[in-house]
């Protein structure tokens, strides 16, 4: 096996051969892998690693976080391409009409939000996202957004419905095209196993912070205007505080005012850290060298524009010279070799021929060294020994 390395610009630099890695794959968090082998040439562009068997068939992509070289011999940290969801957006609801409950269609939204930019660095990297159509109506579970406008964080706000739905985002890297495919899946696998054994590893990743995004608070009560002031009202009536039909003074019926979308020129101010780890302000294209890649946005808001720009400003001087750290707490019970089954197959775990439960593959972990390829999987999203299971 070797690893094939490629730049920011989708071209190839060189490989790293005689390779050993460990990859761990999970279904939300995010995958983590690190891999090491022998490369005569300086890999230090290097951008998204492409794993290939020996006939040079891709097994798994990533970013790179850092390479440490000595002499031919070359680590690589990996950084998952899920990370590029990972940071804050703008959901805008407040134009009438403009929140579709439909679960495609909040997956689009926030496909959208993400990568749909007007930063010219965001799609650096080419990303295509294939979301099947599925009409599943989400406000009986999670309400209607309509009015309302959201600054969240991408990944955080669609886990809560790829869980509760069933979703995973799987990632590829297809080399001939130069981009990122993200697909999002509801596998409905099933299979059948004798329980014997767990495994479990837990890793936290953390990144920081590159681009901040000053504005200033809008009130989404604020209600729309005609030409000469006159505030436009609504068919839906007025409520009291006793959920009664209110009234005006004059004894009239009272109705609810439309409510102003958010101005699209309401101020914004873009301060963007680079590599040298400088604050640069810019505009929203952010067209500054030294960029950093993945973006990493942050949005603060206020009443008063210089407020939030004090935010925006004291969070990226709070992320210079920052490293990403990684902890790792492992604990093995003889693994399960589930390399054939994909991330969220469903596992029936039968005991002594009894059915025990269903759980999920949370994670794939893979391993390669110079005694051959180990695959082995974490069942569940709770860490459990196996002893407690059947104590329990």
């Amino acid at each position: 096996m070797y690893i094939a390395i490629y730049d920011e610009n989708k071209n190839h630099i060189s490989n790293v051969d005689n390779v050993s890695y460990d990859l761990t794959q999970r279904v939300y968090d995010p995958d983590t892998f690190s891999g090491e082998g022998v490369c005569a040439d300086d890999i230090n562009d290097a951008a998204v690693v492409v794993v290939c068997d020996d006939y040079g068939k891709p097994e798994y992509a990533c970013l790179v976080d850092n390479i440490k070289a000595e002499g031919k011999k070359r680590t690589i940290k990996g950084l998952d391409f899920k990370t590029l969801w990972d940071t804050e957006i703008m959901l805008d609801f407040t134009p009438d009409g403009s929140f579709d409950g439909k679960l495609s269609a909040i997956f689009n939204a926030v496909k959208r939000a993400v990568f749909d930019s007007t930063d010219a660095t965001v799609g650096k990297i080419p990303v295509e996202v294939i979301i099947p159509t599925d009409n599943t109506d989400t406000t009986e579970t999670y309400g209607s957004y309509q009015g309302q406008y959201l600054l969240t964080n991408a990944y955080k706000f669609l886990k809560c419905y790829l869980k509760y739905y069933e979703y995973n985002i799987e990632s590829k890297y297809d080399v001939v095209a130069g981009k990122i495919i993200f697909t999002f899946v509801k596998n409905t696998d099933i299979v059948d196993v004798d329980l014997s054994d767990f495994i479990y590893e837990l890793t936290t990743t953390s990144s920081t912070t590159n681009k901040t995004v000053a504005t200033i608070k809008y009130d989404t009560t604020t209600p729309e205007t005609d030409a000469d002031g006159n505030i436009i009202y609504t068919d839906v009536r007025k409520l009291d505080d006793d959920g009664n039909p209110a009234f005006n003074d004059d004894g009239s019926p009272a109705y609810e005012p439309k409510r102003k979308p958010r101005p699209p020129t309401i101020a914004a101010i873009y301060y963007y850290r680079d590599r040298d780890n400088n604050i640069v302000q810019s505009n929203a294209a952010g067209a500054i060298n030294g960029r950093i890649y993945p973006v990493k946005t942050k949005w603060y808001e206020k009443e008063y524009l210089s407020d939030a720009q004090f935010d925006a400003v004291y969070e990226l001087a709070n992320s210079r010279y920052v490293d990403n750290i990684i902890i790792d707490n492992n604990l093995t019970i003889d693994p399960i070799d589930f390399g054939v089954y994909a991330l969220y197959t469903k596992v029936r775990l039968y005991y002594e021929g009894r059915l025990y439960k269903t759980l999920p593959i949370s994670e794939k972990i893979t391993s390669l060294d110079t005694d051959g390829k180990n695959v082995k999987i974490k069942l569940g999203f709770k860490k459990i020994l196996l002893t407690e299971i059947i104590k329990n």
